[in-house]
């Protein structure tokens, strides 16, 4: 998740805070050392008293009965001091029904994708991302497999039948997981970024990222159609070419005659923006300042009851 080293990069610039990533603590760390509890949000969770305690969205459920597993989270997780919404739709999708405040923290992108332009490319196409059956990439490599359209690069995960049905066609390339900061590295030495997501919930609703990469390499995007897709490109003027989940029409002709564009700008979406507009920094705050107050008055309380 490259919002948690963007959130602890932003805090640590700020000097109210220190921020620091559990995972990296080890298991022997004391959870009270720390006055604000961050979770990214499954189902459960930690308890805490006396902290702050932040529960961040940053997607709905996916797989089987995805409603049903909003609706459980919804009724049978803790409540926090802040939830985080990654839109209004995934806020929508889990529809709490209390007072507990709340703001949206859009997915962002990370300077070094601005930075790293190729002049050299390698591959014709790249895709970013999970490759396994649940978001129907299988389909698209199937499509791709029996077709000569050049070389794709497939950067991320992949599951072991995939890449063994495609490990053999030389025109298909698999980097693996790689680590974040050689992502635009690779993506750059293509000439079209591959944005293949599912018209099914909730991925029809939600922010693409690889998108978003894309377009701050520099890359021509092909997607397929889908709601979130179509607001984008009619929000900041784009013109992708669209690709649909059964039937491709993806022919080098096509692609040569399509006209491409971009009005994207990707500083409006470097992760330091997207946090600050976001307006957590002072709702963290806030909540710091009301709590402290709260503890003053007790304290003041149990201090004049005792005098009597």
């Amino acid at each position: 998740m490259p919002e948690i080293d963007a959130y602890i990069k932003y805090f640590n610039n700020n000097s109210e805070f220190l921020a620091v990533d559990s995972t990296q603590l080890g298991s022997d760390y004391d959870i009270d050392e720390f006055d604000v509890i961050w979770e990214f949000k499954g189902l459960g969770g930690i308890k805490v008293q006396d902290k702050i305690l932040i529960h961040e969205y940053s997607s709905l459920s996916t797989g089987s009965a995805p409603k049903l597993k909003n609706l459980l989270k919804s009724k049978l997780n803790k409540k926090p001091d802040l939830r985080i919404f990654l839109n209004e739709s995934v806020k929508e999708g889990f529809k709490f029904h209390d007072s507990i405040d709340y703001c949206y923290r859009d997915m962002g992108i990370d300077e070094s994708f601005v930075n790293t332009i190729s002049e050299k490319k390698e591959y014709d196409f790249v895709y970013v991302g999970s490759i396994g059956r649940e978001r129907g990439i299988d389909k698209f490599l199937q499509s791709f497999d029996t077709k000569s359209l050049g070389k794709l690069c497939l950067v991320g995960t992949v599951e072991d039948e995939l890449y063994n049905q495609y490990k053999r066609n030389s025109d298909i390339i698999f980097t693996g997981k790689v680590p974040y900061q050689e992502v635009p590295k690779i993506a750059s030495r293509a000439f079209y970024g591959i944005n293949y997501i599912p018209d099914k919930y909730p991925y029809n609703i939600q922010t693409s990222t690889k998108l978003l990469e894309y377009l701050a390499l520099g890359l021509k995007v092909i997607t397929t159609d889908y709601k979130w897709v179509r607001n984008f490109e009619k929000k900041y003027n784009c013109s992708f070419f669209k690709i649909g989940e059964k039937n491709y029409k993806l022919k080098s002709e096509y692609l040569d005659k399509h006209q491409f564009s971009s009005n994207f700008n990707p500083e409006w979406f470097l992760w330091d923006r997207r946090i600050e507009q976001s307006g957590i920094n002072e709702k963290i705050l806030d909540i710091l300042k009301k709590k402290k107050e709260m503890n003053d008055n007790e304290r003041y309380n149990q201090k004049s009851s005792s005098v009597f």
